[in-house]
C-alpha cells in the first residue's frame, strides 16, 4: 500500500503542476497548447490525442485532448500568399486515473494573429489564451490508503488519518497566456521559432486566498524545422522546453516521412524518435492519407524512477485532420 500511496503522490503532484507538463508526445501537431502564436497553416484542423500511462501495474491515468483552431479567411484568401490573417482555436483535456482517483479538467479559447515580413511566406504572429483548470482528488475508493490510521497491531481506534493528498479537496482557477513567434512556411523549407509565457496571471490554486498559493508564471520554447524534397519527402526536426519555477520539461523528436506516390489520392509513412529529458525514449510512426494523419507513440522508460523499483510505460495515440 505504500507503494501505492507513493504513486498517487507523484502522479498528484505532476497534474499539479499541469501547465509546465508536456502530457503528449506529438508535440509537432500539439504546439498551439503551448504557444496560441503557432498556428503556422492557413488550414482548419481537427486534432485528438490520446495517452495510456500505467505505474508498475498498481495505477494508471488516461489523457485526451481535443482541439479545433481555424483562420478566419475565405476560401480565396487562404490561396494567397503572403497575406496576415486571424485565427481561433478552441480545445479540451481531461486526466483521468483509476478508480477516478485523480480527475483534471481543462479548457480553452485562444486567437492570433499573424502578418508577413518578407516575401517568402515568413510571418510574425502573437497570440493569447484563456484556459480554466479544475481538479479533484478522491480516494474513497481506495482501501487503506493512510498508514497513519494503522500500527503493529492493526487499525488505531478513533484515530484520525493524517491526509496530505487533501483526500476529496478540488480547486479552479483560471490562466492567461500569451506567445509570440516567427515562422516561415516556403515549400521546401518550413521553420518556425516561439516563445510564450503560461500562467502570466500567477492564478490562485488554493481555497485560502494566499499568494503562498499561487503558480508561478511558466516559460517555453519551441522550435522546429521540415525539409520538403521535391518527392514530397519530409525530415523534420522539433522541439518544446517548458520551466516553471525549479519544474521543467523538454522534449525533442526527429522524424522521417516517405511520400507514397504509388497510393491515389496521396499518402506517406513516417517514422520517428522523440526524446522527453531525463525521462523516457518515444519511438513512434505515422500513417497519412490525403489529409488525414494517425500516429502511435511508445514510451521507454529511462527515467531514475526505474531505481525506486516502479516500473512504468506509455502507450499514445493521435489523430490530425485537415480541412
Amino acid at each position: 500500500m505504500r507503494r501505492v500511496c507513493l504513486i498517487l503522490t507523484l502522479v498528484f503532484v505532476t497534474a499539479r503542476t499541469f501547465a509546465q507538463e508536456i502530457n503528449f508526445s506529438r508535440v509537432q501537431d500539439m504546439t498551439i497548447w503551448y504557444n496560441q502564436s503557432l498556428k503556422t497553416d492557413k488550414m482548419n484542423s481537427l486534432k485528438l490525442d490520446y495517452r495510456n500511462v500505467q505505474y508498475a501495474g498498481a495505477i494508471a491515468y488516461n489523457s485526451v485532448s481535443a482541439m479545433f483552431d481555424m483562420p478566419l479567411l475565405s476560401k480565396a484568401a487562404k490561396e494567397k500568399r503572403n497575406s496576415g490573417y486571424f485565427s481561433i482555436s478552441a480545445g479540451a483535456a481531461s486526466d483521468k486515473s483509476n478508480q477516478g482517483i485523480l480527475n483534471n479538467t481543462l479548457g480553452l479559447l485562444g486567437i492570433s494573429y499573424a502578418v508577413p515580413i518578407a516575401r517568402n511566406e515568413t510571418y510574425l504572429s502573437g497570440g493569447f489564451q484563456a484556459a480554466y483548470y479544475q481538479s479533484r482528488l478522491n480516494l474513497n475508493g481506495v482501501s487503506n490508503p493512510f498508514g497513519d490510521q494503522y500500527d503493529n497491531y492493526g487499525p488505531i481506534e478513533n484515530g484520525i488519518s493524517d491526509d496530505p493528498l487533501s483526500n476529496g479537496w478540488s480547486y479552479n482557477h483560471y490562466n492567461i497566456n500569451a506567445g509570440i513567434s516567427v515562422f516561415n512556411n516556403s515549400r521546401h523549407n518550413k521553420w518556425y521559432v516561439g516563445l510564450s509565457g503560461l500562467q502570466v496571471n500567477k492564478p490562485q490554486i488554493g481555497k485560502l486566498k494566499s499568494d503562498s498559493l499561487r503558480l508561478k508564471m511558466g516559460i517555453g520554447i519551441q522550435g522546429g524545422y521540415k525539409f520538403v524534397t521535391s518527392a514530397d519527402d519530409e525530415v523534420s526536426f522539433c522541439m518544446i522546453m517548458n520551466w516553471q519555477g525549479p519544474a521543467y520539461r523538454h522534449y525533442y523528436n526527429l522524424s522521417y516521412v516517405k511520400y507514397l506516390q504509388s497510393v491515389q489520392g496521396g499518402a506517406a509513412v513516417g517514422f520517428g524518435l522523440g526524446y522527453r529529458y531525463d525521462d523516457a525514449l518515444v519511438p513512434n510512426i505515422e500513417l497519412r492519407y490525403q489529409k488525414l494523419i494517425f500516429a502511435l507513440l511508445y514510451d521507454i522508460n529511462i527515467s531514475s524512477i526505474n531505481a525506486a523499483g516502479l516500473r512504468r510505460n506509455g502507450l499514445e495515440m493521435a489523430l490530425r485532420i485537415d480541412f
